[in-house]
């Protein structure tokens, strides 16, 4: 399947991002490292695309991914729409947990989970088949090029999906902040 060209950014560094705190669907605010990447991310889209003209904007409608657009509007004149369909994965039990505190809770979760794997199929949170449907959704939804900003897992969803990526290539991705993915012709290009 072809999607639109897709201007993808993940929020800017929170508190909780710093200190290794799950966030899923609760919030934190962004750190001054994190306001500052917001920042640069419009200055990227500034110096890429000049003007959104031509491009729908949406955005996650948790606050972090509200602040991020707030800083990148400095640079660059962006207007998005909230859908619900960007939200972050729901990580359930673990949401508010430090990793000690998910492996003390949540043994039998945790044990023999690399890297950020953890997150999907989390106790009463979402699964990765759960997130490949709600980010086919959205993608399905798309009319036109879009410039998005929301989170790490939904985008390496996102991401994943318009690479023709399989579950092992969408987890092995990496979720940076202040860069900018584009995605176009199944082909992903990032802006720093």
């Amino acid at each position: 399947m072809t999607h639109p060209k897709i201007i993808f950014m993940r929020h800017g560094e929170t508190e909780w991002n710093l200190i290794g705190r799950a966030q899923g669907r609760l919030d934190s605010p962004l750190t001054a490292k994190g306001r500052e990447q917001a920042t640069l991310l419009g200055k990227i889209l500034a110096r890429e695309l000049v003007s959104a003209e031509g491009y729908d904007q949406m955005v996650s409608p948790l606050g972090r991914t509200l602040e991020t657009s707030q800083c990148l509007q400095q640079n660059f004149d962006f207007s998005p729409v909230e859908t619900d369909l960007l939200v972050e994965i729901d990580v359930g039990g673990l949401s508010g947990l430090t990793r000690p505190e998910m492996f003390e809770k949540y043994p039998e979760h945790m044990n023999g989970k690399p890297g950020n794997t953890w997150y999907f199929g989390a106790p009463g949170g979402e699964t990765l088949q759960q997130m490949r449907e709600r980010a086919g959704a959205w993608l399905a939804g798309l009319t036109g090029p879009t410039i998005a900003v929301a989170h790490g897992q939904i985008g390496k969803v996102i991401r994943g999906i318009v690479l023709g990526l399989d579950d092992t290539g969408i987890l092995s991705l990496k979720e940076p902040q202040g860069v900018v993915h584009v995605l176009e012709n199944g082909q992903e290009t990032v802006w720093s």
